[in-house]
């Protein structure tokens, strides 16, 4: 009888000890999932912060001793993520500014580019293309890798599957509401009134430009007031995305 009551104890104090071990251990997760957002709005606030100045490369560490484990992994995974495609974006920006791209409509220089048969326009829209292009493929390549290595990332299964989904949805992007794919409709229109200053004899007047006829007059403004709505809409969407942002943080 002494060795059955025995035994049970035994068996109480093993299942006890599993049941006080698993409460440790989801306790510890819960912890770890609270820091986990802690860290990741603290690192995304820097990031964002830094961002703002594409002059300057992006420098973050990603790592952070306050967690560990699976969403020790998960973060410094989200972080480089968002890393790259901030570096690639400012790199494009940069690349844009190196070109003059924020002087194609200034009057001045056109009336003065003109006179060389508008060697330094035609310049600048192929330099605009040509960075515009590598900065999709950089885009793409970032996008794609990381999803690929997403797939083998050694943290739980729940976990993989949410950041892959995350990602695939971030590879998804709404055309409507991508910044990038808009900047390219307004280097369409660029191209266009371009092609009507080249095909149409004009005249600076102060900071505006008069055509000689009236036919492509309301083409050209058109083309204008496309660009400015466009532009319009780019702000919009960069205020709804910080707002969105300051609602996760």
């Amino acid at each position: 009888m002494r060795r059955f009551l025995l035994f049970v104890a035994v068996i109480a104090i093993c299942i006890g000890s599993f049941f006080l071990y698993q409460h440790k251990l989801q306790q510890r997760a819960e912890n770890n999932k609270q820091m986990f957002d802690v860290v990741m709005a603290e690192k995304m606030r820097e990031l964002y912060d830094q961002a703002q100045d594409w002059s300057t490369p992006v420098q973050l560490d990603v790592q952070d001793d306050r967690l560990s484990g699976d969403y020790k992994l998960m973060s410094e995974f989200l972080l480089t993520y968002w890393m790259q495609n901030v570096e690639a974006r400012n790199d494009y920006l940069r690349a844009l500014k190196a070109a003059n791209w924020d002087t194609f409509l200034n009057v001045e220089r056109l009336d003065r580019d003109r006179k060389q048969d508008y060697k330094e326009t035609q310049q600048m829209l192929s330099d605009v293309r040509k960075v515009s292009a590598e900065y999709e493929q950089a885009r793409q390549k970032i996008q794609l890798g990381s999803l690929e290595q997403a797939k083998h990332l050694s943290i739980r299964r729940d976990m993989r599957d949410l950041l892959q989904a995350k990602l695939q949805s971030n590879l998804n992007t709404d055309q409507s509401q991508d910044i990038f794919a808009i900047e390219q409709q307004v280097i369409e229109k660029a191209q266009l009134m371009f092609d009507l200053l080249k095909a149409h004899q004009w005249q600076r007047k102060n900071n505006t430009i008069l055509f000689y006829e009236n036919a492509p007059v309301k083409k050209f403004n058109t083309l204008y007031q496309d660009v400015l709505k466009l532009n319009s809409k780019m702000e919009k969407i960069k205020n709804n995305n910080v707002e969105v942002l300051e609602e996760e943080l």
